[in-house]
Formats: structure tokens, C-alpha cells, sequence
């Protein structure tokens, strides 16, 4: 066994050591720890020197946008401003999470930051990288830079107090091999991600099509949403399902026992958890109880798509008056009525009839009188076949990607603090 020592982080291997951020920069280098520029809205051009912002910043990588800003050439040499390279390691200052880091990718343009993120430059010749970039977005790290800011609205570390911050660094070898393990990691989930967006994208185009054309129809007529297959018809939601068919009265005993689902159990129209409760020790909200067929929408910021279908494992569970509740009629299929729930049309329409600022929401009634093109219900069924197909590709691939995020927290936990050691090569290998 090897030996330890103690530190912050706990113990690590006697090889190591803990370094504070500003230590490991290049001192040959010119803005090798440094804050970006202060850039004004009369600064901004619409072409020329890009400038990054913190919304680009991600934990661990660089995030594109659409919307991009710039500054002249002019601007840049007035101000005086300090050059980001490709390579360089941006930190931001301000939430969320406060201290995320990521490299800088080759963008084909000159490039500067703002004021709120930290240019940082290691010293390649001691210190790997992409290493650094890792360790810095450890929760270990992010932890330690929280305990280090400050602010009552909008909490921030100053570049002195993240200078301070130490990371536990092995040597370079092993620095290079840990690195190439987690970006090993994350190329799969990048692949992941690429195939789950690819889907998504290919979904959101059936959706349009299926949704409102149908299947190998050639035949349309007008109608109050525009053009759809002759032997469809224009329904409101209220004709084909009950709105909160079933609530737990007050009078319910003390004993009852719930199945509790409230909008922090959906993630991407998944239940991923709820919470048991007896009737008197559940939430005053815990009242529309559900079936399996049952959809749930949440009328709250339903934006954010905090929609969800109830599957057998569910069935007489209860959710939040936060939802309502559709349970469809014999007229339609509860699969195709959750399809339709899915569509950017149903979740545009929620987001323009929202009331309210601080809490905005719809109500069950704007949901009854929403209008939508209806097919017989043996093409419903064929249309919501050919789209659940797709949005349970998805789910699978949104699975796989959770449990490749949780394999590469727990080998950056046990990487990054030496708990586990890496062998250098065929013939090398470090004690253990």
C-alpha cells in the first residue's frame, strides 16, 4: 500500500500534492490568471473580436449559441483587451455552478471574455490540461469555490479567493492518464447526446407531419386549424378526455397511504421518483389521483415540459393540483392524446395563455378548449405506434446517458483524489 497524507480533500498518495490555482499557472505567459474585459452594450458590434460570455461556459465544456456578440477590431485596442486563445481554460466567477471551467475550442474567430470569467493558462510543462479542467469541475472543487463566495442576490468568488483554491495534482503521467480515461468517458456520452438529439430532431419532424397530414392521405379539407385529412375532424381536448377525473376528498383516513408525484418527479416526461406519504402527513396539494392511461401536465411554467404519461407502475397514485389530470374517452387513444401533448403547438399554446409573474400558470380550463386534429382510432393508433417508437429510443438513450454521467462522476471522485491509482503504462504501474 501506498502512503497518504492528509489534506483538505481528504487523504492522497504521497506522490501527490496541493497546489493553489494561481501556482500552477505559466509565469512565461502573458494573462496566464486574469480577468476578462469589462464590455458595455455601446462595445457591442455585430461582427469582428467574439465575445465569450459566461452563458457559454459549461461544467467541463464550451457551450455554443445561436446569439453571438462582437466587438471591432477599433474597440478591442481602445480597451485594451486581453486576446483568448484556443486551449486557454476559462473559469466563471458567477453561478450556476460558480467556478465551472471549460477549454476553449478551436471557434475560427479572435476571441475575448467578459470581466465575471477567469483566463487561465497552466503550465503545460507540469500540468496536463485537460487534468486541470476536470478536477476543476469536480464537486469537490465546485464545493470548496462556493465556500469561498460571497454575495446576498447574486453570489460570485473574486479571482483573489479563487486563486487560492488548491486541487489535489498527481504527477504529470498520471495527470495525462487520468485525463484520457474521463475524456474516454465522455466522447461515449457525447456520442450519446448526439444520437438522443438526432432522434429528438427527427421526432419533432414526424410530429408536424403525423400530427396534422397523417398517413398516406391525399385527400384534405380546410378547417379552423388549416388543412387536414378529410375523415379527420377538429376536437377540444374536452371532447375526448375527463380533466382531474378523481381527487382524494378532505375527509380521506389519517392512514391512507399515497404514492406522491409532484413536478420534481418528471424529468424529460419521466417519473423518476415519488414519495410515500400517510394522508395526514402528505402536502395540502397531494389530491388528483391517477390510473394507468392517465396524462399529466403540469400548469405551472409548462415551458419547461413537466408532462408525463402514467404507466401501470403508477396506477392510483396521486399527484399535485400542480397537474392536471386527462383521461381519454373511447373516442381517443390515450397514447395519440399524449402525443399530441408532446407537440410544440400544445406547449406554445399553454405558454401564451400563462397568468402571473412570479408563479405563472394556465388553468384547467384553457387546457379543456384546446383544439386538435383528430384521425380514427385506427390511425391513432398507427400514428402514436411510429412516435412512442421514437420517444422510447430516446428514453433508452436518455438512460444510458444518466448512467454514464453517474459512471463518470464516480471515477472523477475516485481519480481525482488519488483513491484509485491509474498504471502508466504496459510495464509501469503505480502503487496501489
Amino acid at each position: 500500500m501506498s502512503e497518504y497524507i492528509k489534506t483538505e480533500y481528504g487523504p492522497i498518495p504521497n506522490d501527490w500534492k496541493v497546489t493553489e490555482i494561481k501556482s500552477i499557472v505559466n509565469d512565461n505567459e502573458r494573462h496566464s490568471f486574469i480577468d476578462g474585459d469589462w464590455i458595455e452594450s455601446k462595445n457591442i458590434s455585430d461582427e469582428g473580436i467574439r465575445l465569450i460570455q459566461t452563458g457559454n461556459i459549461g461544467i467541463g465544456k464550451f457551450i455554443e449559441k445561436e446569439s453571438k456578440r462582437y466587438i471591432t477590431e477599433d474597440t478591442f485596442s481602445d480597451l485594451n483587451c486581453k486576446e483568448v486563445f484556443d486551449g486557454d481554460i476559462l473559469i466563471c466567477r458567477l453561478a450556476d455552478p460558480i467556478g465551472r471551467a471549460c477549454i476553449v475550442p478551436h471557434l475560427g474567430t479572435r476571441n475575448i471574455t467578459s470581466v465575471d470569467i477567469v483566463i487561465f493558462r497552466p503550465d503545460i510543462d507540469k500540468y496536463d490540461r485537460k487534468f486541470i479542467n476536470y478536477s476543476l469541475n469536480s464537486h469537490i472543487v465546485l464545493s470548496k469555490v462556493v465556500s469561498f463566495s460571497s454575495g446576498s442576490t447574486r453570489q460570485r468568488i473574486s479571482r483573489t479567493n479563487l486563486g487560492s483554491i488548491r486541487l489535489p495534482i498527481p504527477p504529470l503521467k498520471e495527470q495525462q492518464k487520468i485525463a484520457a480515461i474521463l475524456s474516454s468517458v465522455d466522447e461515449t456520452i457525447e456520442k450519446t447526446e448526439q444520437i438522443i438529439e438526432q432522434t429528438e430532431t427527427v421526432k419533432k419532424g414526424l410530429m408536424q407531419q403525423l400530427l396534422t397530414k397523417g398517413i398516406g392521405h391525399t385527400k384534405f379539407k380546410d378547417s379552423s386549424i388549416g388543412k387536414i385529412p378529410r375523415n379527420w375532424k377538429v376536437v377540444f381536448i374536452e371532447d375526448v378526455a375527463h380533466i382531474n377525473p378523481e381527487k382524494l376528498s378532505s375527509r380521506t383516513e389519517d392512514s391512507y397511504e399515497l404514492n406522491y408525484i409532484d413536478i420534481a418527479s418528471i424529468d424529460k416526461n419521466n417519473i423518476t421518483r415519488t414519495n410515500r406519504h400517510l394522508f395526514k402527513d402528505a402536502p395540502s396539494r397531494a389530491r388528483r389521483k391517477v390510473k394507468t392511461g392517465d396524462i399529466i401536465v403540469s400548469t405551472v411554467r409548462p415551458y419547461l415540459r413537466g408532462f408525463a404519461y402514467i404507466n401501470a407502475k403508477y396506477n392510483e397514485a396521486v399527484c399535485s393540483t400542480g397537474f392536471a389530470v386527462l383521461r381519454s374517452n373511447n373516442e381517443c387513444n390515450s397514447d395519440f392524446l399524449y402525443q399530441v401533448v408532446l407537440s410544440d403547438r400544445f406547449v406554445n399554446y399553454l405558454t401564451s395563455n400563462m397568468t402571473g409573474s412570479n408563479y405563472p400558470a394556465v388553468k384547467s380550463d384553457d387546457i379543456k378548449i384546446y383544439n386538435f386534429a383528430l384521425p380514427p382510432k385506427d390511425e391513432q393508433a398507427k400514428i402514436s405506434n411510429i412516435l412512442t417508437e421514437y420517444h422510447n429510443k430516446i428514453q433508452i438513450e436518455s438512460n444510458k446517458l444518466n448512467i454514464l454521467n453517474e459512471i463518470k462522476q464516480g471515477l472523477m471522485q475516485q481519480l481525482l483524489t488519488g483513491k484509485v491509482r491509474v498504471p502508466l503504462d504496459d510495464k509501469e504501474e503505480l502503487p496501489s
